[in-house]
């Protein structure tokens, strides 16, 4: 389809005020001609009617959710009930389960759901996994990766139940790389957390065994300085991202790999805003142009690793005597 031909989708936000949308998705939609927000509904006086009224709208096509984890299923079914498409923030659900559950809903239906993860969005996203793919740095042995902040607000929903804890809040960062470059399911798991008195996650490091002999580790968490590092071992070469490898900067970049030799191959790649890549991808899906780069199969098998590693790093709850790290 000649998409500068066809309609801008009109979309619709829930939960508006939250940073994500104001600071990232409110300017890609602006940055693009396939976009136009129609409206926008906040809570009143602790209501969620704006939200209904909102999905009530026929001038509405699709609707971003960037609401606090829990207000992510009752609201994607509600939307996907009122024939809207539905973009999602991540985590897209709180458990495999539920996950599973919304794209049967969106699936009968017939709208489109997607998790809104824009890290493979970014040309140099895209160019790290063509490398890998192409045997680049050889035979992938292992993968590190790195998401940490200092949060500063404790009272914050990701502290609490709302929200879940470090593992939801930035875990898909370190995961789906590797999952989306080596395309299975991981045969084990491990991890360890640190947890507040509600047993919420506030730190947490673990592994994943992807089977053939490739580990990945991660480290997320919510007290340490702010880190987003991503780091891939092949037989031929370790490749690095030099500062944040996520959502990848708007200017030209590099990518880096240290050859056997310690010789260091510089590999410049074009700047981008992940954003408007992913949610242009998505007008793409939804006009049949394109499938999903992250889709069903993607946060389906996300959403079982996240549970997975829950339950690797869970304890006593703390009310039944369990002792917070």
């Amino acid at each position: 389809m000649d998409t500068a031909a066809a309609q801008p989708i009109r979309w619709g936000a829930i939960g508006a005020t939250s940073r994500i949308y104001r600071n990232a998705l409110a300017p890609a939609f602006a940055a693009s001609d396939q976009h136009v927000v129609v409206a926008e509904a906040s809570r009143a006086d602790d209501s969620e009617r704006p939200y209904a009224d909102l999905l009530a709208r026929d001038d509405v096509d699709a609707v971003y959710i960037p609401l606090p984890n829990d207000g992510h299923k009752p609201w994607i079914l509600a939307a996907l009930a009122a024939g809207k498409h539905v973009l999602c923030e991540k985590p897209l659900t709180m458990s495999a389960a539920d996950t599973g559950e919304v794209f049967d809903a969106a699936e009968a239906a017939d709208r489109v759901l997607m998790e809104a993860y824009m890290w493979p969005h970014h040309p140099r996203a895209r160019k790290i996994m063509q490398l890998v793919a192409d045997g680049a740095i050889g035979d992938v042995d292992a993968f590190r990766s790195v998401f940490t902040y200092p949060a500063s607000n404790p009272a914050d929903h990701r502290f609490d139940e709302r929200g879940a804890g470090a593992l939801f809040d930035v875990g898909i960062y370190c995961l789906a790389p590797p999952m989306l470059m080596l395309d299975r399911e991981p045969v084990a798991v491990a991890a360890v957390a640190t947890r507040n008195a509600k047993g919420v996650d506030i730190a947490m490091t673990g592994f994943v065994d992807w089977g053939r002999g490739v580990g990945s580790n991660f480290d997320v968490s919510f007290r340490a300085p702010h880190r987003r590092i991503l780091e891939i071992t092949g037989t031929e070469g370790v490749l690095t991202v030099p500062g944040q490898h996520t959502p990848g900067p708007e200017t030209a970049s590099q990518i880096l790999i240290q050859r056997r030799d310690d010789a260091v191959e510089v590999i410049d790649v074009e700047g981008a805003n992940a954003f408007v890549g992913m949610v242009d991808q998505f007008a793409a899906v939804v006009r049949g142009d394109a499938p999903a780069v992250f889709g069903r199969a993607e946060s389906e098998r996300l959403a079982r690793v996240l549970d997975r590693l829950h339950a690797a790093s869970a304890r006593p709850d703390p009310t039944a005597g369990g002792a917070a790290r």
